[in-house]
C-alpha cells in the first residue's frame, strides 16, 4: 500500500512539474498581463526596463536564460516564480545561489498544486536559495520547508535632529525624556567621529558611477566576513550604475592616500513623513567602519536629514554603530526584514554555519529587498521610482 501510495504521489508531483517552464519572450505580453493583475499597475514589476536590468542584465545570469519561471494550466499563465542571481562568497569558496523573488499565483489557482512546482523550479537552479524581506505567510512556508532561518535585518537609527524624531515617533512620557537628554550625547558622538576622521587622514569622495577601486575594496574588506554576497566591480555597476533609478543612489569612497578603504551607497527616504537618508550598502575593513560612518553623517546633516537610517546585519559592527550614538531599533517595530536559505545536496554547507548571524554581513542592497520598498513608479515619464518610505 505504501509503495502504491508514493508511487501515486510521484505521478502527481510529476504532472504538476510539467506545468511549470521557463519564461520564454513569446510569453511576454501574457506575462505583463498576468503581472499587473497581481502587482498593479504603477510597479517596478510590470516595467520592461526593470525586468530587462533584473533578469537579462544581472551579472552571473543563468546559460538557459533569466531565471523567470511561469506556471501554465489551460494554456494561460497562472502563476510565475523569479530568481536573482549571484554568488556567495563562504569563506574562501563561492557558491552559486539565487534570491527568490516574486513567487504569485492567480487566486482560483491556489491550493491547487502551483506554488510548490514553482518554488522547486527555483531551487533546482542553483545549489543555495536565499530570500529576505519575507512576508509572514511565506516564512510559514519556507519554515515547513526546512529553509534556514537566519532571522532579520536589525535597523540602526541615528537622529541627527532628535526633536523632529520625537515628534515622528510614538515615543511618549520617560522615553521622550531620556531622547531630550541624549541629543547632545549624539551630537558628541559625531563631532567625535569626524575629528577621528580627520586624523587618521582619510578621504571621503562622491563618484557617479564605481570604478576599479571597488575590486580593491572587495579584496581588501571581503576576507573579514564569513558569509557575503559578491560585490566586486561588476555586481555593483549593474546593482547601482545601470539599475533605471541609477539617480536615486549616491556613492562614495573611502580612501587614504589613494588607497581604496570603503565605500557606502546612500538613498533619500522618508519615515513618518520626515527626510532621512538610508545607508542601502556599505563595505569597508571593520577598523575603518567608525570612519566611514562619521564621514556618512557628516553627508546626511548636510543634507538636513532628520536621521540617518541603516538595515544590516553585521554582528561585528554592532558596537560600533553603537557607540557612535546609533539606537537599534527592535525587530517588532516595522516590518522585519528576515533572511532565509535552503541549500541543496551540492551547496556543501553546514547548516548551523549560515544560521550563526555572527558570520554574515547583510544589507538592504542584497536581493530584492530595497526594490520593495520603493515599488510604486511615478507617473512621469523615465519611470524613476519616487523617493522611498520606511516602513515602522
Amino acid at each position: 500500500m505504501s509503495t502504491s501510495s508514493s508511487t501515486v504521489g510521484q505521478s502527481i508531483t510529476d504532472r504538476l512539474k510539467k506545468t511549470v517552464f521557463r519564461f520564454d519572450t513569446s510569453d511576454t505580453g501574457e506575462l505583463r498581463g498576468f503581472q499587473r493583475k497581481m502587482f498593479g499597475e504603477r510597479v517596478w514589476q510590470v516595467d520592461d526596463a526593470y525586468n530587462r536590468w533584473l533578469f537579462d542584465e544581472v551579472p552571473d545570469r543563468d546559460a538557459d536564460g533569466p531565471q523567470v519561471w511561469v506556471c501554465k494550466r489551460q494554456g494561460r499563465i497562472v502563476g510565475q516564480q523569479c530568481g536573482i542571481p549571484f554568488r556567495l562568497k563562504a569563506r574562501d569558496r563561492e557558491i552559486p545561489a539565487s534570491w527568490a523573488n516574486s513567487l504569485m499565483v492567480l487566486p482560483e489557482w491556489r491550493m491547487r498544486g502551483a506554488f510548490t512546482p514553482l518554488a522547486e523550479a527555483q531551487l533546482d537552479s542553483r545549489p543555495l536559495a536565499m530570500a529576505i524581506h519575507i512576508s509572514d505567510s511565506a516564512y510559514k512556508a519556507y519554515s515547513k520547508a526546512g529553509w534556514i532561518d537566519i532571522g532579520a535585518l536589525p535597523a540602526y537609527v541615528f537622529p541627527l535632529d532628535t526633536r523632529r524624531c520625537l515628534e515622528a515617533s510614538s515615543l511618549q512620557g520617560r522615553m521622550r525624556t531620556i531622547g531630550a537628554i541624549a541629543g547632545p550625547a549624539l551630537h558628541g558622538a559625531r563631532i567625535g567621529g569626524h575629528l577621528l576622521s580627520r586624523a587618521t587622514g582619510a578621504r571621503f569622495e562622491e563618484i557617479g558611477r564605481f570604478d576599479g577601486r571597488a575590486d580593491a575594496i572587495w579584496r581588501r574588506a571581503s576576507p573579514h566576513y564569513p558569509l557575503i554576497a559578491l560585490r566586486d566591480l561588476t555586481h555593483l555597476r549593474w546593482r547601482y550604475d545601470a539599475i533605471p533609478c541609477a539617480s536615486d543612489y549616491r556613492r562614495f569612497i573611502l580612501t587614504r592616500g589613494g588607497e581604496p578603504l570603503g565605500y557606502v551607497v546612500l538613498r533619500r527616504e522618508t519615515w513618518r513623513k520626515e527626510p532621512c537618508l538610508a545607508i542601502v550598502d556599505y563595505l569597508c575593513e571593520p577598523k575603518w567602519l567608525w570612519v566611514l560612518l562619521s564621514h556618512t553623517l557628516r553627508i546626511a546633516a548636510t543634507e538636513r536629514a532628520t536621521a540617518l537610517i541603516c538595515r544590516t546585519l553585521n554582528t561585528r559592527a554592532e558596537r560600533t554603530f553603537l557607540a557612535m550614538g546609533m539606537m537599534k531599533v527592535p525587530d517588532r517595530v516595522g516590518f522585519p526584514v528576515r533572511v532565509m536559505a535552503h541549500a541543496g545536496p551540492d551547496a556543501g554547507i553546514d547548516r548551523d554555519e549560515f544560521a550563526d548571524r555572527g558570520n554574515w554581513l547583510l544589507t538592504m542592497g542584497d536581493g530584492d529587498a530595497s526594490f520593495l520598498m520603493h515599488n510604486t513608479l511615478p507617473e512621469t515619464a523615465g519611470l524613476q521610482p519616487e523617493g522611498v518610505a520606511v516602513q515602522g
